[in-house]
This record gives C-alpha cells, sequence and structure tokens, in this order.
C-alpha cells in the first residue's frame, strides 16, 4: 500500500533531544551513574541522549537496583505521561524516593537549574521537511508521550496547528507509546490503515512497536539522516496524496 501519511514524534525529533548533560549533571552532583535516570524515569530504558549507554551500563552492572528487581511496576514517569499524575504530586514522590535511588537527597535546586539549562529547541530541517510534505499533498499526524503541564510550551514552539492533521497526546488520551493502543488510536483519527503511515520517533522501542503495529518506522538519531531515510521509504513505496 502506499503512503498517505507521515507522523511524528515531539521530543528528540521535532525537538532537539532531551535532558542532554545528563551524565554529566549526575557526575557533577556525586550521585551514582544512571541512578538519576533511574530515579526521573523508573527504568532505564528511556533513551532521550545518553539514556542508552546509562542503559548499558546499569545492566552489565550486578548491583544495580534494577539487576536486582527493585523497579517499580508501574513508573511514575508513565503515570505522569498519561495524565495519571500531576506534576506537582510526581516532584513530591522524586524526593521522597531520591534517598533510595540516589543515595542522598536530590538537590532540586540544582536540578531545576539543569532542567533549565537543557531545556530543548527545534529541530527546524525537520519542520521544514514537515511543511514540505504537506504541501506535496501528503497527511501529517504527530504522536508524542508528553507531560499535560508542558503542553502550553511545547506546542508554542512550532506551527503545531499549521502543520498537523491530528495531535495525539499521551498525557490528553491516557496511554503511551509503546503501548499498542496509542497506535490504533491514531491511525483511527487519522482514518488510515497501519501500512499508509511513516512513523518517526527518536526511541528505540516505539519505533519497534510501531513496526509491529504495520507501520513503517524510523528511528530518529540524527534529523538530516532520517529524513533522508523517510525520503527513502517514500520512494520506495511511493505516495497517495490529498492534492
Amino acid at each position: 500500500m502506499t503512503i498517505s501519511t507521515v507522523i511524528f514524534d515531539f521530543g528528540g525529533v521535532i525537538s532537539s533531544p532531551l535532558f542532554v548533560g545528563i551524565g554529566a549533571f549526575e557526575e557533577a552532583e556525586g550521585y551514582p551513574k544512571g541512578s538519576l535516570l533511574r530515579l526521573l524515569f523508573g527504568d532505564t530504558s528511556y533513551i532521550g541522549v545518553e539514556g542508552r549507554a546509562v542503559a548499558d551500563a546499569i545492566a552489565a552492572d550486578p548491583d544495580s537496583a534494577e539487576q536486582q528487581g527493585e523497579v517499580e511496576d508501574e513508573p511514575d514517569w508513565h503515570l505522569l505521561e498519561k495524565g495519571q499524575l500531576d506534576m506537582a504530586t510526581y516532584f513530591e514522590r522524586m524526593v521522597e524516593k531520591a534517598p533510595r535511588v540516589i543515595g542522598v537527597p536530590i538537590d532540586m535546586e540544582a536540578y531545576g537549574r539543569f532542567w533549565r539549562q537543557t531545556a530543548p529547541g527545534v529541530h527546524w530541517t525537520v519542520v521544514h521537511k514537515m511543511r514540505d510534505l504537506k504541501a506535496r499533498g501528503l497527511r501529517i499526524g504527530l504522536l508524542t508521550n508528553n507531560v499535560r503541564e508542558f503542553g502550553e510550551n511545547w506546542r508554542a514552539m512550532f506551527p503545531i496547528d499549521e502543520l498537523c492533521e491530528e495531535v495525539v497526546d499521551s498525557s490528553h488520551v491516557g496511554m503511551r507509546k509503546p503501548d499498542r493502543e496509542i497506535y490504533e488510536l491514531t491511525c483511527a483519527r487519522m482514518n488510515i490503515a497501519p501500512s499508509e503511515a511513516v512513523f518517526l520517533d527518536d526511541n528505540a522501542e516505539n519505533v519497534a512497536a510501531a513496526r509491529a503495529f504495520g507501520m513503517d518506522a524510523v528511528q530518529v538519531l540524527e534529523p538530516e539522516a532520517a529524513l533522508a531515510e523517510l525520503e527513502s521509504i517514500l520512494e520506495r513505496r511511493g505516495t497517495r496524496t490529498t492534492s
């Protein structure tokens, strides 16, 4: 089946990668390697920037909390992204868990500075590609794991209403990638079959889940290379446009 729709993730795809420098921040604060990643996200499979390298290091450490089975069944970060936890409660729980996970109380003032200093920017090459694809008659959607309290800020970073026909935000629909249900919902909202879509995401698990659902998918590690791969897929599969 030809491609009618291209669906983009936000963080790490339209925006620059999240939490750049988390390893350096851990080291500067004296936290064990990978412990802040576990505290923030509940596991080490989260891929922002350094997540993959940190996850590999922890997987090889027999003394790590994850290796010993000390992992949350449903991480607070997942609940936050599904809109089942507000940000204030998330931070309260993070402070409470910090001594157990990182070995000491977390310095929230230092973490706040780190968070502000690493705020993501925009991959304008991706935004321009979205505009180009839409001008060529392809439909554009957005599927993001996000936090409700972040919505006003991230939606103002690029012309989302101009470019995206449909926006599926995990914190508004109560489900998140890589769960199959959110891909089903996205396709249902756009009234397409999975095989009509190409999905771009920076997280390997999310890309694998999209492919398992029947989408073509591209993992975004470097924007220009990912957009070239997207164009290769469109050329190979062919497109069905709305114009």
